[in-house]
Parts: structure tokens; C-alpha cells; sequence
């Protein structure tokens, strides 16, 4: 099976509002044109591992357990896995990205417990990314959350869960009305 056909199983809307989210993030940020491109492709990537977390799971309608979360959690271990035949430029910043994108800021996140500027820059913009969307989108646990209380949490988060400064570039980019 090629790797489009299993993103299409998942969330493909997610995947392509967080490709889009962290091209614009990437792009206020002045990065190149290439590291946005490469930030984009990956990003789409991002939660590719959930392929291999039972539906249960995934849709469940209630909080996970924490035996439930510690499975989820495995997610990033099955997406580099995955992606571990592919090589390339872009897909070496997807396994970034796949990594690294539920790191927090603060050293709490998984899977390495990275902290600060460890977490490679690909990583931040696209976990705060991935929250924002997450937060913003109707899921079958919850319903969507409006704007201003998913821009609050993201506010909150910074210094905790995302780089202080990224989350200040990403607050003003929604502000500014971002194209997603």
C-alpha cells in the first residue's frame, strides 16, 4: 500500500489544515522556501502511525485511559517505522516531524523527553500546528472549541508545551487571519 492510501484511512482534512497551518507558520517565520515545502510535505505525516492504533482507540467517545493513552502514545514509534524505507529529503523531514511533533517545550513530551531548543525547529511549528487544529476540529470525543479559547490555550502553553516565541508568531498569524 503506498503511504497516500494509508493517509487517506486516517484524517486526511486534519493532515492537510496542519500541512497548511505550518506552511504559513514556517513562512512567518522567514524560513526558505525550501524548509516550507519540506515543513509541509511532513506535516502531512504527522499522526501517520495512528494506522496502527486499534479503532477503539481512535474513536473512542470518552478520555483514554491511561493504558488507552500509553497505546496512542506508541503512534510516533509506528510512524517512524513506517516511514523508516523511505528516503529523501522531504521524508527525512517527515520522520523529523512524525519524532517529534508531541514534544513539549518544557521536557514533559514524548517520545524522548526533549526540552527547549533540542526539539528540532520542524517539530515545534508543526505541534503547535496540530494543536491548534486539533483543538478547532469537531472530534467523536469532543466538540470543536472556538477561536478565541484555542488561542487562549495556545497562549497558555507557550513556555510549556510550545517555544514562547513561535507560539507569539503563530497567535499573530491568527490574528492576522491566517488562509486556514
Amino acid at each position: 500500500m503506498i503511504l497516500k492510501n494509508v493517509l487517506d484511512m486516517l484524517d486526511p482534512e486534519h493532515a492537510k489544515r496542519v500541512s497548511l497551518l505550518s506552511m504559513d507558520l514556517a513562512r512567518s517565520l522567514n524560513l526558505s522556501e525550501q524548509d516550507v515545502e519540506r515543513i509541509g510535505y511532513g506535516a502531512h505525516y504527522h499522526d501517520i502511525g495512528k494506522i496502527s492504533i486499534p479503532a477503539s482507540i481512535l474513536e473512542s467517545g470518552i478520555q483514554l485511559t491511561e493504558h488507552e493513552f500509553e497505546i496512542m502514545k506508541r503512534h510516533v514509534e509506528y510512524g517512524l517505522s513506517i516511514l523508516s524505507v523511505q528516503t529523501s529529503e522531504e521524508m527525512d523531514a517527515a520522520k523529523v516531524i512524525v519524532g517529534t511533533h508531541h514534544e513539549r517545550w518544557d521536557g514533559t513530551g514524548y517520545p524522548n523527553r526533549l526540552k527547549g531548543e533540542e526539539i528540532p525547529l520542524y517539530g515545534r511549528i508543526v505541534s503547535i500546528c496540530d494543536t491548534y487544529d486539533a483543538l478547532t476540529s469537531k472530534r467523536s470525543y469532543k466538540s470543536a472549541w472556538p477561536i478565541d479559547e484555542a488561542l487562549a490555550y495556545i497562549n497558555n502553553q507557550k513556555g510549556k508545551a510550545f517555544d514562547p516565541y513561535l507560539t507569539e508568531v503563530f497567535l499573530q498569524m491568527i490574528q492576522e487571519g491566517a488562509l486556514v
